[in-house]
């Protein structure tokens, strides 16, 4: 299957990611001797799932090595617009194309093996959006200090993942999709698009998977599967100074490459 990699955005100098990113593209912070994106690319490649990966945002190599060719798109503005770019340039090329794995940029303890976990998971393929969800049991017991951002569901608090499939026929729901992706930190726009009968379960912690599913078909038209707690390192990424120092820690522990890297602006980003 082939893979989009959402890799747009830049830390603006209010940011507390700017002192890491030195005013440069995420994408390409220093993970001990690979960007961020490099060590995503490497756990993609090694998937026996993963075929060819069309990186969105930065719109060339930017001098960094990959096993395989990767192809580029520039930033289309928004992550909902990279997706769909992404999705059209694989069409363009390979017009029979029926989905596509999207993934973020941020995730470097990425591996082949758990990509292959997540995907197999997701078989036989028969919905038109496959999405991740750790349960903060879950992602505590892998990552004490996550630092990540639940949401209490009925029974169980979860954090959304990073990496997902979806149907080509979402091509077609642009507009859906950015009201979705606009609504999701304002309650009201949430009522607008779900309902205020799943606002409320939401607000009251009665609110389930089978709700979340059901409500996507609706909204997408689509099938919609929820992957409850596929390896956590799929959902472990890097939006704050000290989740990448948690990432940096984590694969010095891999590679044994000793302490972990500056925790500022002396890291040097490719050019």
């Amino acid at each position: 299957m082939d893979v989009i990699i959402a890799a747009g955005g830049i830390p603006e100098p209010d940011d507390p990611m700017y002192a890491y990113t030195q005013g440069k593209p995420k994408a390409l912070m220093d993970m001990h001797g690979r960007t961020m994106l490099e060590r995503v690319v490497d756990g993609l490649q090694d998937s026996k799932y993963v075929d060819d990966i069309v990186v969105v945002g930065l719109g060339g190599d930017m001098g960094q090595t990959f096993k395989r060719p990767v192809h580029h798109v520039p930033d289309q503005g928004s992550l909902v617009k990279n997706g769909l770019a992404g999705a059209q340039y694989w069409l363009d090329r390979k017009p029979d194309s029926r989905r596509f794995i999207l993934c973020t940029s941020d995730i470097p303890l990425l591996t082949g093996p758990l990509m292959d976990q997540f995907m197999a998971m997701c078989q036989p393929y028969d919905s038109g959006v496959y999405y991740i969800m750790v349960t903060k049991e879950a992602m505590e017991k892998r990552f004490p200090h996550s630092n990540r951002t639940f949401v209490k569901l009925k029974g169980r608090e979860i954090a959304g993942g990073d990496v997902g499939i979806m149907d080509a026929k979402l091509m077609d729901s642009e507009e859906t999709l950015d009201m979705v992706a606009n609504a999701r930190k304002h309650a009201w726009k949430i009522a607008r698009i779900a309902g205020l009968r799943i606002l409320i379960k939401l607000l009251f912690r009665k609110l389930d998977i089978t709700d979340i599913e059901q409500t996507g078909e609706r909204i997408v038209g689509l099938p919609v599967k929820i992957i409850l707690d596929p390896p956590a390192e799929l959902a472990m990424d890097g939006d704050k100074p000290d989740q990448i120092d948690l990432l940096r820690d984590e694969l010095a522990k891999t590679i044994n490459m000793g302490p972990r890297l500056p925790d500022c602006s002396t890291t040097k980003l490719p050019d």
